[in-house]
């Protein structure tokens, strides 16, 4: 038995790896689609003057639905202003925050903690 095969190394585990990867990254993709469909939702209830909390993931469909069948000529702009501003909070708010970590995890002091000698350590140092 090889070394990596005793380490569990085995093309097995590679796949359920590749396999357990691609479904967490579905998984946030579609919560995140779900949070964008709400947040739309909300958004065009909130431009219609109707309380937004009572806004479901269906909302923003429906009205779509309604807008391209005819029902609702003048909301095209409504419709459209308020899926940018969700996708825009569901997708844009979570990777600016990933990106902002992924910044200041890097950072590190470039020049250290400069500061001004006084006379003592002037004189200990025989610069004086």
């Amino acid at each position: 038995m090889s070394d990596r095969a005793a380490a569990g190394h085995t093309p097995a585990w590679r796949y359920l790896y590749y396999v357990g990867v691609t479904l967490a990254i579905l998984t946030v993709l579609a919560g995140t689609g779900m949070a964008a469909l709400w947040l739309a939702s909300f958004f065009l209830y909130a431009s219609a003057r109707i309380n937004p909390f009572h806004a479901g993931l269906h909302a923003w469909l429906d009205a779509a639905l309604a807008w391209y069948d005819g029902r609702l000529p003048k909301e095209g702009r409504r419709l459209a202003g308020s899926a940018l501003f969700g996708l825009l909070l569901a997708f844009g708010a979570p990777a600016l925050g990933v990106y902002t970590l992924w910044a200041s995890a890097g950072q590190r002091r470039l020049y250290g903690s400069a500061r001004f000698a006084d006379d003592a350590e002037i004189r200990r140092a025989g610069l004086l």
